[in-house]
């Protein structure tokens, strides 16, 4: 045994032990390296002869196969190869961007909702981690690759707080009013800074799911049927159709006696003081 150890220890090349069929002998034969097979094993006389796999046949570590394994793995729905199969390795597969492995199959990556922030990207093999937008920070999108976004600094932009940020939408800033402040003639209520910063203060209000969509109706001509959403989103739809709304013609009287419509009298009081309407 000792004897055995020793010869093991001293050769070049993986061995492994082969009892000659015709002798009934225990050899020592050399193993093939990769990308080939044992077409004859060792013998007193002669040494293992080894012989390159066939084409869609590979041997990945040194061996005494008798034949190659053959390349059994098919790319399947959803997946690239990201490995040819040749003599040394089978092929490889793995789901394609934008997809990750879930018990076999491969799954889109989730998307983080408003409010929620990529913290890890998905990647072949893992979903998406998402995490709630922290103080001072933001999402107001669904994505499956960005992360929160910071809050907007006004005074850096000579600019003042319209609408604080949360985690749904970013701080909104304005220049309208600052020269009122200041004791000089400032913008019209009615040019364009003034009267996108009166829809963003509206929009952004803590007023009731229900509340916002009547309010939306009022201004809408025919009004829509709109599908369920949560507050965040209906703000955003809100916004946006106020925004352009606003690009055919000033909106100003007609959003005022839309509040007043929707009776929601404190959030007009709040406009006409804020905006000097």
């Amino acid at each position: 045994l000792l004897l055995l150890l020793a010869k093991l220890s001293c050769s070049t090349h993986p061995v492994y032990l082969w009892r000659d069929a015709a002798s009934n002998e225990q050899l020592t034969c050399q193993r093939c390296p990769p990308g080939t097979f044992v077409k004859h094993h060792c013998t007193r006389e002669q040494p293992t002869r080894c012989e390159p796999c066939p084409d869609l046949h590979y041997t990945q570590y040194w061996n005494y196969l008798e034949k190659c394994r053959y390349c059994n793995v098919i790319c399947g729905e959803r997946q690239v190869e990201v490995q040819q199969c040749n003599s040394t390795h089978n092929r490889v597969c793995q789901c394609q961007e934008g997809y990750y492995s879930e018990t076999e199959f491969c799954v889109r990556h989730s998307k983080c909702p408003p409010g929620f922030g990529v913290e890890k990207l998905g990647t072949p093999f893992e979903n998406t981690q998402c995490s709630a937008c922290p103080h001072g920070f933001f999402s107001s999108s669904t994505s499956s690759t960005k992360p929160c976004q910071p809050h907007q600094d006004c005074e850096q932009q000579g600019k003042v707080v319209n609408v604080e940020g949360n985690q749904y939408h970013d701080t909104l800033c304005t220049s309208c009013g600052q020269e009122r402040s200041n004791g000089t003639q400032g913008p019209a209520p009615g040019d364009e800074d003034c009267e996108q910063a009166m829809i963003d203060f509206v929009a952004y209000q803590n007023i009731p799911i229900k509340k916002l969509k009547r309010l939306q109706q009022i201004l809408e001509h025919p009004s829509r049927k709109q599908a369920p959403r949560t507050r965040a989103a209906m703000q955003e739809k809100f916004r946006a159709f106020l925004t352009h709304l606003r690009e055919g013609h000033p909106v100003t009287q007609e959003l005022l006696v839309a509040l007043r419509t929707a009776k929601l009298h404190s959030i007009e009081e709040q406009v006409r003081r804020r905006f000097l309407l």
